[in-house]
């Protein structure tokens, strides 16, 4: 689970969270078997004295957990007694997306020098036959689970970061920033569902085809050419992104 800031802690919890971990603790208590139903969305309303569309959202939440399954004229049916588990990194600023939870560790894989083609080139927003140093890696929980396969591009001149790479939890462009004089001036974040490549298949240790999460982050220097370009897969159920953005009215001002 991702460590949260204090702020994070002390953030009172949503009326929808507060009737997922009530029925999450009631179902794997065994007050709701499987294959049996919840109450209805108007005994959830009066019992916990919300809206529908709050006890929708909590629905929605168990049904993402893998706890329960919502049919059509039939109610929610109880599928398992446990939530299926996934690492999830919750968000609560831009910042937060470019580092992953503590409790996961980075090792380098293998290495090269690679003159990048068309079809790669497109991937990354790079130059056809443009020069990149490929460092490949993978991320694990520290019990050994593999959450994600990282492909790091970086210019040829920052190769040598792949020495540092691992021993804390320090971002590889924090690290050519601290390392190599060089200024992260913009990062541009791309996040599109694909499914698993070959070498995912290989690292993650899933199936040919499967579906997969990918997150392609573009680092530039402050003139915007890009120094370092990574491409991560997610492998479906490891991994969730979890951000929540806060409308804020201030009196006498227009929000834009």
């Amino acid at each position: 689970m991702a460590k949260k800031n204090t702020s994070q802690n002390n953030r009172p919890k949503t009326r929808y969270q507060k009737i997922v971990d009530t029925l999450v603790s009631d179902i794997s208590h065994g007050r709701y078997t499987i294959g049996e139903k919840l109450p209805t969305e108007s005994e959830l309303c009066i019992k916990f004295k919300v809206s529908r569309h709050t006890v929708r959202e909590a629905l929605r939440r168990l049904n993402e957990l893998g706890l329960v399954e919502r049919r059509r004229g039939s109610g929610t049916i109880v599928k398992i007694l446990e939530p299926t588990k996934k690492y999830v990194q919750a968000l609560s600023n831009v910042g937060e997306f470019l580092k992953y939870p503590e409790d996961t560790e980075l090792s380098v894989l293998n290495v090269e020098d690679i003159i990048v083609g068309s079809s790669l080139s497109k991937k990354l927003g790079c130059k056809t036959n443009s020069k990149w140093s490929r460092i490949r890696c993978i991320r694990k929980t520290k019990a050994g689970v593999p959450i994600c396969l990282v492909e790091i591009y970086v210019k040829p001149k920052f190769s040598s970061v792949e020495k540092l790479i691992g021993h804390d939890d320090t971002p590889v462009y924090a690290l050519i920033e601290r390392h190599f004089n060089q200024t992260a001036g913009k990062v541009d974040i791309e996040l599109y569902a694909d499914t698993i490549t070959e070498e995912g298949v290989k690292q993650l240790k899933v199936e040919p085809n499967s579906p997969a999460l990918v997150v392609i982050r573009r680092y530039s220097d402050p003139p915007h050419s890009y120094f370092e370009i990574s491409i991560i897969e997610h492998p479906s159920g490891r991994f969730i992104y979890s951000m929540e953005l806060e409308q804020k009215w201030v009196t006498g001002r227009t929000l834009k």
